[in-house]
């Protein structure tokens, strides 16, 4: 959707970072180092999903970029987070929005939804009131109310949420609570 460019020094970063809590993860559940293509194909499938959380993702999608089926991605996927990655990304997805949503109360949770890949405002406010125990409107007035700001819709705003500053921000946002998904 955007043709934003992450250099390679946080690509390296961000997959390091991944490695780490996959070696955590895997040293808890077994006691010993995680197996490299296992770990690797979770990162590649975790990058994928973040560099296109706005699109649809399919298990084929992942098949295609992995070189795995989508029963081995699954499998290796629920070792290491305990769910599917489709869920998982869906639990990104509520994340992000829940950040955005902070990050800019006022814009529109239609274009926040779109933008953090659901396809329907409804299916968005199912799954964040599921997720949260309140719906993102009341999310977003709470957000609005603490903050005291008016209807004021800012570029760098637009940058984080649809722009040029939205891989890096969804990066960080998902390093900072991988161990809550």
């Amino acid at each position: 959707m955007w043709d934003v460019k992450i250099s390679n020094a946080e690509k390296t970063l961000f997959t390091q970072k991944i490695m780490d809590d996959l070696y955590t993860r895997h040293f808890q559940i077994y006691g010993k180092h995680a197996h490299t293509e296992k770990a690797l194909c979770i990162v590649t499938v975790i990058n994928y999903m973040v560099e296109n959380i706005s699109e649809e993702i399919t298990l084929e999608d992942l098949e295609k970029i992995c070189g795995k089926t989508r029963f081995d991605i699954c499998r290796v996927f629920n070792l290491f987070y305990e769910v599917t990655p489709i869920k998982w990304m869906w639990k990104v997805r509520l994340a992000l929005a829940k950040e955005f949503i902070n990050l800019a109360p006022e814009w529109s949770l239609t274009d926040i939804s779109y933008a953090c890949g659901f396809s329907s405002l409804p299916h968005f406010s199912r799954s964040f009131s599921k997720a949260y125990n309140e719906t993102p409107l009341r999310f977003k007035q709470d957000v609005m109310k603490s903050t005291g700001q008016k209807v004021k819709k800012e570029s760098s705003e637009y940058d984080f949420i649809f722009g040029i500053q939205r891989n890096g921000f969804s990066r960080n946002m998902l390093l900072n609570n991988i161990n809550s998904l």
